[in-house]
């Protein structure tokens, strides 16, 4: 159950690479966290497969874990591990925390444990945390934002959420840390309305592809 968890989506052959959302472009670049958040069918999932991409491609290790309404603390936690385990290839990471055995840290100290073990890797990593609003309150409002807060320097995050983010992040986003990404910012310009309809027809004319990106005010998905 865990290890679909961790597992990124499959990547459509036909992903319209955008060039202005790149994830080492201005708005992002070091930032310790991100969050996108816009309703389905915003493309979020799709920008964070680019993302995901683009990290890779510069010798970077991605962590990825898509959330669901079963994930207390505890099983967060674990998603955690097992994210890392797979995203850095490393098996050990994590082992007390996993087994649970007695004397395992829990609640907030389990996560401030992960953290320390993350910093301990000497890895440029980014988690990737994936249908955040399916979480549960409590792990959202406590674990998930005691992270944001407490990363080390080699931890970026990377959180999509459907909808408007419920995450007490004012703070980060003031001091500069955090950067949030919503619908006005995935809406499409004309120009990607293009490629993207001729990626998958190049017969459609100019003009078809404007009434299309007019129709669906920017969202041709």
């Amino acid at each position: 159950d865990l290890i679909l968890k961790v597992s990124p989506p499959r990547v459509p052959g036909h992903l319209l690479v955008r060039p202005r959302l790149k994830s080492d472009g201005e708005p992002f670049r070091d930032r310790s966290a991100i969050v996108v958040h816009a309703p389905a069918g915003f493309g979020k999932t799709s920008l964070l497969a680019q993302w995901r991409r683009e990290q890779l491609a510069r010798g970077g290790v991605v962590a990825w874990l898509s959330a669901d309404s079963r994930d207390d603390l505890q099983r967060f936690v674990h998603g955690l591990v097992m994210a890392v385990r797979i995203g850095c290839g490393r098996p050990a990471f994590g082992r007390t925390l996993l087994e649970g055995a007695a004397g395992t840290p829990a609640g907030l100290d389990a996560i401030t444990q992960w953290l320390a073990e993350v910093a301990e890797t000497s890895l440029d990593v980014v988690l990737t945390l994936d249908d955040a609003e399916r979480l549960p309150e409590a792990t959202a409002r406590t674990g998930l934002v005691y992270l944001l807060h407490n990363l080390p320097p080699n931890l970026r995050v990377v959180v999509a959420v459907r909808g408007e983010p419920n995450l007490a992040i004012g703070e980060l986003i003031a001091y500069g840390d955090c950067v949030s990404v919503g619908g006005s910012a995935l809406r499409f310009t004309l120009e990607e309305t293009f490629a993207i309809v001729r990626q998958r027809n190049e017969r459609v004319d100019a003009d078809t592809c404007a009434r299309l990106h007019d129709l669906t005010e920017g969202w041709p998905l």
